[in-house]
């Protein structure tokens, strides 16, 4: 059986899946770790982009605070790491699943 390393191979099937039209929205999936580092990358996800647009949905209040206090580096940073252009990030509160109403 042949082993083969399967980061660039997962990389380049979720691309070719996604299409040319979702290309920057999974390069910031792929690359928000690294922005954001491990702690807030595990309390903020990515919900979509739109228009140069980020929307990102956090877990609770303190964490949101944070993000929108570095919310000019982490656009900075995403433009120029990933190499796509965001003209701003919205941070919302992320709805839990207790006090969800039917």
């Amino acid at each position: 059986m042949r082993s083969f390393k399967s980061g660039n191979a997962v990389k380049d099937l979720v691309y070719s899946i996604a299409g040319e039209d979702n290309h920057d929205l999974i390069a910031i999936a792929f690359g928000w770790k690294s922005i954001v580092g491990d702690l807030l990358a595990e309390r903020a996800s990515i919900i979509k982009l739109e228009n140069g647009v980020l929307f990102i949905a956090v877990t609770n209040n303190v964490w949101m605070q944070e993000l929108v206090l570095r919310r000019s580096q982490l656009i900075s940073d995403v433009n120029r790491m990933l190499h796509v252009k965001l003209s701003n990030i919205v941070f919302f509160l992320k709805q839990s699943k207790k006090g969800k109403r039917r």
